[in-house]
């Protein structure tokens, strides 16, 4: 629900980021049209995973594993390889297996070898407790996007000089990286004292630390001046952040103490609004307030796809089956399918899960 084009300095940008830096970096090798490229890799390793990589998009993660264990015995030396079987045990919650495999890339790496180190930082940070392995591997690899995972580790740390120094240096970097990074200096150099300490509470939320990032954040956005002119869509940033951690009381709180929305963002507060009330009980009021969004959507006042969105997100919240399907009814998206997926309902999951790999794989059960 984020829109990271909007307000640098509110953080949204972080959010954004971290999506797309997660995204490309762990999903790289597997469907992923071109990422090969991104690793630095010639058109041999691209030729050598190409059955493996559409046995994955295909929806097939079974024979795509099977694929790139033969792949792995037949190549030893190819990083794509390597790359592509360690995201598949990845997803199999193998982390220690997808480390050794990248681990063994390494000597054959090249040219590769810092996004090498930057995926088995973000599979550190994945394994939890391990921030000093996620630091290390980040800045070992010498990437931008390592800088900045890197600096966020050092916020939490509070070493802020030394996160300061990585963050001007991945600032330069185009794309999501350079614009995240330069969301957390623009944080960090306000002569806020309170946004800085939300520059350090938004980098507790980039590791997954979800529940204490949003406690560590409330003091300091009570305290922001009414007269800041980013204050509604921080309050309404974390929010809902707060409701999606299990945290409804802090996302009360922080809603009532907005003045009003952010421009174009009314239909946000009151999709904040009423998860809120999901999470304290109060379904048919939910309900209520997200079927009067759903109206909206034809007249142009709420996006659709970002309606589609917080349904999801609401449905993942619930705290009934009930409820849930209720919710992402009429909605077709991965996220609406992993949710009815985890309430048990693999056929209500197909029905709204869009052509694709994750389709493929819940019509393969």
């Amino acid at each position: 629900m984020a829109n990271g084009s909007q307000v640098r300095s509110t953080g949204r940008a972080v959010v954004i980021g971290r999506a797309v830096i997660a995204g490309a970096l762990l999903g790289l090798g597997v469907g992923c049209a071109g990422g090969l490229d991104v690793l630095g890799l010639g058109a041999d390793d691209a030729e050598i995973v190409a059955v493996a990589r559409s046995m994955a998009d295909g929806g097939d993660l079974p024979g795509a594993h099977a694929e790139y264990e033969r792949l792995l015995a037949e190549h030893p030396g190819s990083v794509g390889v390597a790359v592509g079987q360690a995201y598949l045990q990845m997803l199999g919650d193998d982390l220690a297996g997808a480390d050794a495999t990248l681990a063994a890339a390494l000597p054959s790496a090249g040219d590769a070898a810092g996004a090498i180190h930057l995926r088995r930082a973000l599979l550190a940070l994945r394994w939890g407790g391990r921030l000093d392995d996620v630091r290390d591997h980040a800045e070992e690899s010498g990437l931008p996007a390592g800088a900045l995972l890197a600096a966020e580790v050092y916020l939490v740390d509070l070493e802020h000089e030394r996160a300061a120094a990585l963050l001007r240096d991945a600032s330069d970097a185009p794309g999501a990286v350079g614009q995240v990074a330069a969301a957390y200096l623009d944080m960090m150099d306000s002569g806020d004292l309170h946004l800085g300490e939300l520059a350090d509470a938004t980098a507790l939320w980039a590791l997954g630390e979800r529940q204490n990032a949003c406690e560590a954040a409330e003091s300091p956005l009570i305290e922001l001046t009414s007269e800041h002119p980013d204050r509604d869509a921080l309050l309404l940033l974390w929010a809902g952040r707060a409701v999606t951690s299990g945290l409804p009381a802090v996302a009360r709180r922080l809603v009532d103490m907005m003045s009003g929305p952010p421009v174009g963002q009314a239909w946000r507060l009151q999709a904040t609004d009423a998860m809120v009330l999901l999470s304290e009980g109060k379904a048919s009021a939910a309900l209520g307030k997200f079927a009067s969004l759903r109206q909206a959507v034809a007249s142009g006042d709420v996006p659709a796809d970002g309606l589609a969105d917080a349904l999801a997100t609401a449905c993942a919240i619930s705290k009934d089956a009930d409820t849930a399907m209720k919710l992402v009814q009429g909605v077709e998206s991965a996220a609406a399918a992993k949710c009815l997926l985890r309430w048990g309902d693999a056929a209500a999951a197909i029905g709204v899960a869009p052509d694709g790999p994750l389709r493929s794989f819940l019509e393969g059960m």
